[in-house]
């Protein structure tokens, strides 16, 4: 039997891979020849859906002219912020990207980052108990983080301003108010955006009082307890010079698990000005605040059986976060720009209420920003310069370790006791990138550039309730790196690219990654910090995307060659009076490499009747060791070997639309040893909905998991659990319905 799914996988794989293939090329180069014989001007094509793998459009400039830098679409309040205009930028990227327009994303629930992020080819994404802590994974970037804390190896960021600091990223401002599209970049091909990580970059973009005007309010209700209320109000002033956006979110959810209730609030506005053509600015303001339990992990029995039960319950975690970004933006009489950004983030996390066991983190960064861009022409072909400072610091930071008597509240904090204290004030990435993009020949684009990366990390135990010096208190890391990146893209027609490159990777240690690195726990005075060395890698990538005829996709393979992985694990499991102790260490060289390959396919399009179009987004993931000592090639565990995520979608032109979607996941480990999997699953959707003509008001039921279907929607990862059916297993929901529904009033308060 076994034998017999490994065999319809690996032909499941190998058909999508070789479909992608086929479709896309020989078509390309008919297409281009068609074009030659009769080079009469083509308008760029329109797209087949929005959410499909990323789509190629074409240039409305002359081949070989030099193009202006375009006015900031994120500051301009005059221009379109679409998702055809990001594409358009993005496509001078030789790798893979994708971008997401919200309004797609919100015909159905859109409650968390898995709801944007699905549909994805190259992407993990799960909410861990339906809430709005999120794993994150691209390429098995942060495979080994565990849930309730913070989301790592990629960069984030909010209109192109940095919000993930040295201390990583809290998964609960993982959320989607308030955007109006997400961009990801994949690995290496986040250069721009000053990241090196193996993930890349994600790159939510806000919306402006040009992109939503007027006044909005939408409803959401389901399952499980589920309310969502948000309104929102944005326009233009001074004589369209200026324009605002507001917008209020309420979200509240009692869980499919038994003690998994959340309720947040988000808060996001944006002011922006043109005080010329050439100079503009933005202000950003995003705020939230809230309170979640942590999802209880089951055993594969207990995930069969009875997955709404949460046998352990490990209590929850208030949360608030805010983030103040301004960014400012002047063009040049030569057509270079000049940008700087700076934002302010303040993030505590209170992680482990209602326990005897817990910890309390203050975070307060700083990050800075200058981007210069221009356009040149050199031996008659065109090039495009990009440079780019930024400097992610973090001002103030520490984690407080405590134990009580009682279980802990906000307030009684006088039955506290102070463990341990550690401070990373001062922890900063300082990163200089320097690229091009340079027309060797009419379709032929090189692009090359490298990164100067200064890492600090700057850890000490300064408070211990019983002083030990054989401990080791301190730990500062500091080191730099040069990293190259080189890539090629062809336009084998104005819809059709091939690309490949090659880049060096860099993932330095998060600061609490230091923590317990030679064992003991903060909880019993034994806590320490101890060495680590960033993580490296050097990837390829190679790949096809465009559009022929009815088919919309890309194809991509990369492979990481990653020494000194950072991988963490289990020490001691938490319960409900005890804290979890967790350890990171640096790994053998490991492999990780894979296929993205997404394709959408306009299967007809009658005006009077409709369009059906069907997407599919494949996923396949191989990690693994090379040759360690213990582990000899084992995978890395915790992240699925393939997945597979398909969707029927159609369109009525009186506005109705339904779509029938499918998804699926292979079996994966959850040790380093190699002994427990997860199991594989597939799970059915349905989502109706109808928006009038008048676009005032749209409405949608969206059914989940239609066959009610046992299943783990994600893992925590152990070393070796020794075949031992073990609690590792976050459920996902069982059958669910969703509704909303949308008043958008577009006049209401337009103009000032």
């Amino acid at each position: 039997m076994k034998a017999f799914y490994e065999q319809r996988t690996r032909i499941l794989l190998l058909g999508m891979t070789v479909l992608s293939t086929c479709t896309l090329m020989p078509a390309a180069f008919a297409q281009d020849i068609e074009r030659n014989k009769n080079p009469s001007p083509r308008a760029p094509h329109a797209r087949p859906g929005v959410n499909s793998p990323n789509t190629h459009v074409a240039s409305s400039h002359p081949k070989n002219s030099v193009v202006p830098p375009s006015k900031s679409e994120d500051i301009s309040v005059t221009g379109s912020n679409g998702v055809r205009t990001a594409e358009k930028r993005l496509r001078k990227v030789p790798g893979n990207f994708t971008v997401i327009s919200s309004k797609e994303v919100e015909k159905g629930r859109s409650a968390t980052l898995e709801d944007t992020l699905a549909f994805q080819p190259g992407i993990f994404a799960q909410a861990t108990s339906g809430s709005t802590g999120n794993k994150i994974s691209i390429r098995g970037s942060g495979a080994g983080v565990f849930y309730g804390g913070y989301s790592l190896g990629m960069k984030y960021l909010v209109d192109g301003l940095t919000v993930s600091g040295v201390g990583g990223f809290q998964e609960d401002r993982l959320n989607n108010t308030g955007y109006q599209r997400t961009e990801v970049l994949y690995g290496a091909n986040a250069f721009d955006y000053a990241a090196t990580a193996l993930g890349g970059g994600i790159n939510f973009v806000t919306h402006t009082g040009v992109s939503a005007p007027g006044f909005m309010a939408r409803f959401e209700a389901g399952s499980y307890g589920t309310l969502k209320e948000q309104v929102s109000q944005g326009g233009t002033f001074s004589n369209k010079k200026g324009d605002y956006y507001v917008t209020v979110a309420r979200t509240n959810r009692q869980g499919f698990q038994s003690y998994t209730a959340m309720h947040r609030t988000d808060v996001v506005a944006n002011l922006g000005y043109r005080f010329t053509d050439k100079l503009s600015a933005r202000l950003i303001f995003k705020w939230d605040e809230g309170f979640g339990h942590y999802g209880g992990l089951l055993t594969l029995a207990q995930l069969r059986k009875s997955p709404s039960i949460n046998p352990n319950d490990w209590g929850g975690r208030p949360t608030r976060s805010t983030m103040l970004g301004f960014k400012t933006n002047y063009i040049f009489d030569d057509d270079s720009r000049l940008e700087y950004g700076i934002t302010w983030n303040d993030y505590p996390l209170f992680n482990g209420t209602n326990t005897q066991q817990f910890n309390l983190w203050r975070s307060t960064d700083i990050n800075n920003s200058i981007k210069y861009n221009r356009s040149d022409r050199l031996l008659g072909r065109r090039i495009e310069s990009n440079f780019i400072l930024s400097d992610v610091h973090m001002v103030s930071g520490d984690s407080r370790y405590y134990t009580s008597s009682v279980r802990s509240t906000q307030s009684n904090s006088e039955d506290w006791t102070l463990h341990q204290r550690v401070k990373y004030g001062g922890s900063h990435d300082l990163v200089f990138a320097a690229g091009n993009n340079f027309n060797i020949f009419n379709r032929l684009w090189l692009t090359s550039g490298f990164s100067v990366i200064w890492i600090d990390r700057n850890i000490r135990v300064v408070d211990r309730l019983i002083p030990n010096s054989a401990l080791q208190s301190r730990e500062h890391y500091n080191n730099v790196f040069i990293t190259p990146r080189v890539g090629l893209r062809y336009e084998i027609n104005p819809d059709v690219d091939v690309f490949a490159n090659f880049s060096r990777l860099i993932d330095p240690p998060v600061t609490w990654n230091y923590h317990d690195v030679k064992g003991g726990s903060p909880y019993n005075d034994t806590g320490t910090v101890g060495p680590l060395k960033a993580q490296r890698a050097n990837s390829a990538e190679i790949g096809i995307r465009g559009h022929v005829g009815i088919f919309d996709g890309n194809l991509t393979l990369y492979r990481s060659w990653v020494k000194d992985e950072l991988l963490s694990v289990v020490v001691t499991r938490a319960t409900s009076t005890t804290a979890e102790i967790t350890t990171t260490s640096n790994a053998s060289p490991t492999i990780h490499q894979g296929i993205e390959a997404g394709l959408s396919t306009k299967l007809f399009n009658l005006h009077q009747y409709g369009a059906l179009s069907f997407r599919q987004a494949l996923t396949v993931n191989d990690f693994y060791y090379r040759h360690d000592p213990l582990l000899g090639q084992n995978k890395l565990p915790s992240i699925p070997t393939w997945q597979y995520q398909a969707e029927l979608q159609y369109n009525n032109p009186l506005g109705f639309y339904a779509n029938f979607d499918f998804r699926s996941s292979s079996s994966y480990y959850v040790d380093y040893a190699n002994t427990l999997k997860a199991p594989r699953y597939g799970i059915f959707g349905l989502k109706l909905g109808y928006e009038a003509k008048s676009k005032i008001w749209s409405t949608f039921l969206d059914f989940r998991n239609l066959g009610n279907k046992h299943y783990a929607t994600a893992a925590y990862t152990a070393y070796n659990l020794n075949h031992t059916d073990s609690a590792m297993f976050y459920p996902g929901d069982g059958f669910s319905v969703f509704g909303g529904v949308t008043v958008h009033l577009s006049d209401l308060g337009k103009h000032l």
